[in-house]
C-alpha cells in the first residue's frame, strides 16, 4: 500500500502548497529514478510534505523509532512507506531493508536525527547513519537545504545540491565506526559549504538575470569560506 498512500498524501499536500510558497533552486540536480539518498536539514514537520511535493518520484523515508510508539503516527507513517529505525541500536532487519531499497530506489533521511530548534543556518551534528548507508550502498547523497523554517505565507527557499559521492575506497563496504565518523565529518563539511551557496543565492537574488553568475563560476563567498575552512580528509 506504500506507493498509493504516498501519492494520495502527495495530492493532499499539493492542496496546501500555496500556503507555503517555496522557490526550489537546483532542480537540475534532482534524480527522479536512479538510486540515491536525499539528505535534508530538518526545521519543521512541514519539511517532509515540501520535499514530497517539490521532488518528483517515489521514495522511502527513514524515521526514528519513537514515531512507531504512537498508534496513529505508526499507522499513517507505515502506510506512507517510512522505515523506523533505532538510531542507537539499529536492528539488522531494518538495515537490510534500507540497503534493499537502495539497490535500485531512493530514500530520504534527516541526518541530524531530530528537528533543529536552534540556529536555522547551522545544522546540528550529524548522526552516523548517512555515512553508513552511503558507503555500503554506494548511492550518491543529494543534499537538500531549507533556507529557513517554513511558515504560512512566508516565502522560503529549498536548495537541492549536486550529488555528493565522497566515499571513495569505502564505497560498497560497511564502514567501521572510525571510518563512518570521518565520512560524517566530510558530509558535515559539504553541507556547510552548501549553506554558503544557498545564502549567496538568496541574499544576492541570483535568480535575476542581472545577478546571475556565469556557468561554472563559484560565488566569492564560497571561495572565501573554503580558504578559511580546509576540507577534511582521511590523512589529517
Amino acid at each position: 500500500m506504500g506507493k498509493p498512500f504516498y501519492y494520495f498524501g502527495k495530492a493532499l499536500y499539493t492542496l496546501g502548497r500555496p500556503f507555503f510558497p517555496t522557490k526550489v533552486i537546483g532542480k537540475e540536480n534532482i534524480l527522479k529514478k536512479d538510486r540515491c539518498i536525499y539528505a535534508s536539514n530538518h526545521l519543521s514537520a512541514i519539511d517532509i510534505p515540501l520535499i514530497q511535493v517539490h521532488i518528483p518520484g517515489y521514495r522511502r523515508y527513514i524515521g526514528k523509532k519513537e514515531y512507531k510508539e504512537k498508534r496513529f503516527s505508526r499507522f499513517c507513517l507505515s502506510h506512507f512507506g517510512v522505515i523506523f529505525i533505532d538510531r542507537d541500536k539499529p536492528e539488522l532487519s531494518v538495515m537490510r531493508e534500507i540497503f534493499k531499497v537502495l539497490d535500485d530506489g531512493q530514500i530520504v533521511l534527516f541526518p541530524e536525527g531530530t528537528r533543529n530548534t536552534g540556529n536555522e543556518k547551522e545544522m546540528l551534528p550529524m548522526k552516523g547513519g548517512l555515512a553508513v548507508f552511503a558507503a555500503k550502498s554506494g548511492a550518491p547523497v543529494i543534499p537538500i537545504l531549507f533556507y529557513r523554517k517554513p511558515k504560512v505565507f512566508r516565502k522560503n527557499y529549498m536548495y537541492i545540491g549536486k550529488p555528493l559521492d565522497i566515499c571513495g575506497q569505502y564505497k560498497g563496504r560497511m564502514p567501521s565506526s572510525a571510518v563512518a565518523e570521518k565520512l560524517t565529518e566530510m558530509y558535515e563539511y559539504e553541507f556547510a559549504k552548501t549553506r554558503i551557496i544557498l545564502d549567496d543565492y538568496v541574499e544576492n537574488k541570483r535568480w535575476k538575470k542581472k545577478n546571475r553568475l556565469p556557468e561554472g563560476v563559484v560565488p566569492e563567498a564560497v571561495t572565501e569560506w573554503i580558504k578559511e575552512h580546509p576540507a577534511p580528509n582521511f590523512e589529517n
